[in-house]
């Protein structure tokens, strides 16, 4: 029987919310039912449990029930009653060929043969546990704890991360591949040293806005809800404007749409601020008295914001001068760093005249230079209107390769309809050597229209309903003095335990602010703070396992994470992974990675554990405010266990203190929120909140009808005073890379950094001055593209871009299932009908795609959305119907991060590098990669194991390889 019945049956199951009769227990070598319309029928009966749960398939944690009978599910279907209306993509109804998968590991395995060989034995969780503690110990001893590296997966599930973080931070482990350095962190990181919160994923209000501003970002590829808000807006009247250079369907269904040359946005961005901070609509008074825009900056000395104590012997450090209009005189703007270096008391946050008077009427000046004891100081305002003026529409026009009156109309849109125009951006923006300079540049757009906690524009500080978040895990622990000695010890010698010591001050292109011409300049610092924690990414934790620079790495455990796919230069990571003394794999499949483990734990699937469910990121009110229950639909298969579950557990072996007795102890604490809590919004308890399933907090703006700076609740802390939480700034977890006394490469010495907490936004940032390129956003050329290398246009004529979101996938996820291969067989090549008649390329043709690092072969789908001379390839290709020896599952064949190194640049602050380049392309002659999935009869392989099946498969010989090439062996 054809599979394609099966997918007729899933497109009746998405309308219907029915289920297959395979997924009611009929064996693995059975096809799908002709009419899935039966299962409906046998789920309506009285013993079949109808469970509310969430999906964890994709960041959208949609609502959803699992309809469970004998044990086993048998249907999904969307919430009608919460924030995702119901809704469910193709991801949420293949949840039950998850968890019944042929290649899922169920229980704990050991390696028995060489590394990759794909020889497995079954081994007790016992055993597991007691080999990996007397391994790691053993080297941590030897080597010391930070030649462990440790690494997670995709944040989507935070308190999980928290978890393994925890443990391995408190171990002294030192090194990741990181997954937020790809993937939010550029833009949580600069947001929260801005001030102190995150916007530009989360927060935009779409349910009230004139404008949506859509960057870079697939509205309908995870979360169909949030494209109900636009759908909405629109209806309204509101206008959406779409930045991407290819035409997505978020473009298709745009006002405006703006093809923008990959890696060209922050020309964008900066013309964006020009034409806001030279218009009528300018946040002047926000600037004035809520940002750092009006402090004098020590340009010519120190680099940094004036304190008095620059300019007065014995003066303090959190004095910052700025001149009073109201009042023609020198003014302080009073910081606080925790009450210990600042005035303190009714002073703090408060504007001081030269005898330390309140002044309660001051009028800080936003332009204007000063003498002071003879040197002269500009105000930061001045700076950064003299760093953007430069950056017209015209210019823009030219580097982002885009029609004038189209970004003109683009930006006219945006001001007119601030301050209810909103902004959301996708990951693409972050995979640049410019992370953290396009992130602050976003802030300062966002901020000076007026948008920041206005109905309609950006909630600016994520509300959780309690007003716990998931960091709590580790800061309440801490805040207690729960670090361990070991982890406190780590910290103190971050400098020389961390993986990133050799990682910055690389050559880098930056646009000349008054011609906009590329010069060739090295980067600003070394050594990147990923988090404000100490941590790593991915090319200098490859570097330290594979080369051994700056040390090597002998341990690694590995948890529901795949950077041979993920990370760029996967080929360098295997040879990494096979130098490691000794490796812990946690995953919920057999993958690339895995098959390089000494030992290998079932995790459980996430609909197999009880979990909170937070908003993480992308949404509004009032998801964004939402946490709701994800509880299992039965038990973990086999002896799998929850990821928190393996954390604690192991933490025992290790004598780490966890602090939490267990997740439910934590969970407790997350739902039951502060005292001060309205009953409405806390639980008793993690089963209190079980019976509530969700609970909605509310949004302070609307409730206090003023901005959250105004009124105090963005400090998050007990003064309530306005201004922003700035708390997180400067060296305050022994993480600071360019420590004082060190010495830049042309031989300047960097001077000892205050700290500035003093709870105004910082625009012009000392903390990017610090870490990242610079403190206001420069354009910087991402290294290979026809700009940047002419030279390289001979041979690789084609710009290449990544990253492009399939629903069929998340990231390397979901090629084992059926219903998705099917959807989504092949990984594809878009190319340009003209493009590919250059080369006779034709519809469906395999394609080589090269660069100068590496080659990959995808199948081409030729397209108009995208443009003549512009090729994109999907993203972190595998096929699992291959076996470990052959080449780890192909996991080279077809993957595009092969396609670049990891020498960087990287951007300095968070470590993310540019996934994209110049290519080649041609007609591969030798077609498709060798067995692989090729139709329908063939994904039958992946087809879910029935309950018998499941019963006598033991595992005890590792887990069962899947073919193309005569099915389970």
């Amino acid at each position: 029987m054809s599979l394609k019945m099966s997918r007729r049956g899933f497109v009746k199951a998405t309308a219907a919310a029915t289920a297959s009769t395979l997924l009611l227990g009929s064996q693995a070598a059975t096809a799908f039912a002709d009419d899935a319309a039966g299962a409906a029928g046998a789920t309506a009966s009285d013993d079949v449990k109808k469970i509310p749960s969430a999906c964890r398939q994709c960041y959208g944690r949609c609502a959803l029930f699992g309809h469970v009978k004998d044990g086993r599910v048998v249907k999904i279907e969307g919430n009608p009653d919460l924030f995702s209306e119901g809704t469910l993509c193709s991801r949420a109804f293949a949840i039950p060929q998850e968890l019944y998968n042929p290649l899922r590991v169920r229980y704990p395995q050991k390696r028995v043969g060489e590394k990759g060989s794909g020889q497995w034995k079954r081994i007790t969780w016992e055993e597991a546990y007691q080999e990996a503690a007397d391994r790691f110990t053993k080297i941590g001893e030897e080597h010391g704890w930070h030649t462990i590296a440790h690494q997670y997966g995709t944040g989507r599930d935070m308190l999980q991360f928290q978890a393994i973080n925890k443990l391995w931070l408190e171990l002294g482990s030192t090194a990741t591949f990181g997954v937020g350095n790809l993937c939010w962190v550029g833009s949580y990181f600069t947001s929260q040293r801005l001030y102190g919160d995150e916007t530009q994923y989360t927060g935009w209000d779409g349910n009230n806005t004139n404008c949506i501003l859509i960057w870079c970002r697939q509205e309908r590829s995870r979360g169909y809800y949030d494209w109900l808000t636009v759908k909405r807006a629109q209806e309204r009247g509101a206008k959406v404007i779409c930045v991407d250079p290819r035409y997505t369907c978020t473009a298709s269904k745009a006002d405006l749409w703006l093809p923008i040359r990959p890696g060209s946005d922050m020309a964008l961005v900066l013309a964006f601020i020009n034409e806001i901070i030279h218009s009528d609509k300018c946040a002047e008074d926000f600037a004035r008295f809520y940002t750092n825009a009006p402090f004098f900056i020590d340009e010519e000395g120190t680099g940094y914001q004036l304190r008095e104590s620059m300019i007065k012997e014995g003066g303090n450090e959190e004095l910052y001068p700025a001149w009073d209009e109201a009042h023609d005189q020198l003014i302080s703007w009073s910081g606080d760093w925790q009450n210990k270096q600042g005035v303190g008391g009714p002073k703090a946050f408060q504007w001081l005249d030269a005898e330390g008077n309140i002044v309660a009427d001051a009028k800080p000046a936003l332009s204007g230079s000063r003498e002071i004891n003879g040197k002269t100081y500009r105000t930061s305002w001045d700076i950064l209107v003299e760093h953007v003026t430069p950056w017209t529409v015209e210019r823009a026009a030219e580097f982002c390769e885009l029609p004038e009156d189209k970004i003109r109309e683009a930006i006219d849109i945006y001001i007119e309809a601030s301050p209810s125009a909103c902004f959301c951006r996708g990951q693409k923006v972050e995979f640049s050597i410019n992370t953290s300079g396009i992130s602050q540049a976003f802030t300062i757009m966002m901020a000076l229209a007026g948008n920041f906690d206005s109905k309609g524009g950006q909630n600016i500080g994520r509300e959780p309903a309690t007003g716990y978040d998931s960091f709590m895990f580790d800061v309440v622990p801490n805040k207690e003095g729960r670090m361990g000695k070991r982890r406190l010890e780590t910290a103190k010698n971050i400098k020389k335990l961390s993986v990133c010591q050799n990682t910055g001050y690389q050559q880098i292109l930056v646009a000349d602010d008054a011609t906009g011409e590329l010069r060739e300049t090295t980067q600003n610092s070394g050594g990147q703070v990923i988090y404000g924690q100490q941590g790593g990414f991915g090319a200098a934790t490859t570097k330290a396992m594979a080369k051994g620079d700056p040390f090597q790495i002998h341990g690694y455990w590995q948890q529901t994470s795949e950077p041979i796919l993920s990370i760029e230069g996967g080929r360098e990571i295997v040879e990494g992974f096979k130098n490691l003394d000794f490796f812990v794999n946690v995953d919920i499949y057999m993958t690339p990675s895995g098959e390089l483990a000494d030992i290998i734990l079932p995790a459980a699937h996430p609909n197999e554990v009880d979990r909170v469910e937070w908003a993480h990121s992308g949404h509004g009110y009032p998801t964004s405010h939402t946490y709701l229950i994800r509880q299992p639909f039965h038990e973990p298969l086999g002896e799998s266990k929850d990821d928190m579950d393996i954390c604690f557990e192991f933490a025992k072996y290790m004598d780490v203190d966890m602090y939490w007795k267990d997740k439910y102890e934590f969970f407790d604490y997350m739902v039951k929120g502060p005292e001060m809590l309205p009953p409405q919004l806390s639980c008793a308890s993690f089963e209190e909140f079980r019976e509530r399933i969700s609970v909605t907090g509310v949004e302070m703006a609307t409730v206090k009808g003023a901005p959250k700076y105004e009124t105090g609740f963005m400090r998050k802390t007990s003064d309530f005073r306005p201004g922003f939480n700035t708390m997180y700034r400067g060296n305050k977890m022994g993480t600071v890379y360019r420590f004082p006394g060190t010495k830049t490469p042309d031989g300047k010495v960097i001077p000892a950094h205050p700290q500035s907490d003093n709870g105004k936004m910082e625009m012009w940032s000392e903390d990017l001055l610090l870490y990242g390129n610079g403190p206001l956003p420069l354009y910087i050329e991402p290294p290979i593209t026809p700009l940047a290398r002419p030279d390289m246009l001979e041979d690789f004529p084609y710009t290449l871009i990544t990253g492009g979101r399939s629903h069929a996938f998340f990231h390397t996820e979901y090629r084992n299932s059926p219903w998705m291969r099917e959807v989504h067989m092949f990984p594809t090549v878009d190319i340009n009908p003209a493009t590919a008649a250059e080369h006779g390329i034709e519809q469906d043709d395999w394609v080589v795609i090269e660069t100068y690092v590496d080659k990959i072969r995808q199948r081409a789908n030729l397209t108009e959305a995208i443009k003549p001379g512009m090729i994109h390839v999907e993203h972190d290709w595998w096929f699992p119907e291959r076996e470990a020896t052959d080449d780890l599952h192909g996991a080279f064949d077809s993957n595009c991060n092969v396609l670049f190194e990891n020498n960087g640049p990287y951007d300095p602050a968070v470590g993310t590098d540019n996934y994209g380049g110049l290519c080649r392309i041609y007609k591969a002659e030798e077609g498709a990669p060798a067995n692989i999935c090729m139709n329908e009869e063939d994904l039958k392989i992946f087809l879910p194991m029935s309950a018998e099946a499941l019963a006598s498969d033991s595992q005890e010989n590792g887990v069962a390889q899947v073919t193309v090439k005569g099915g389970a062996k």
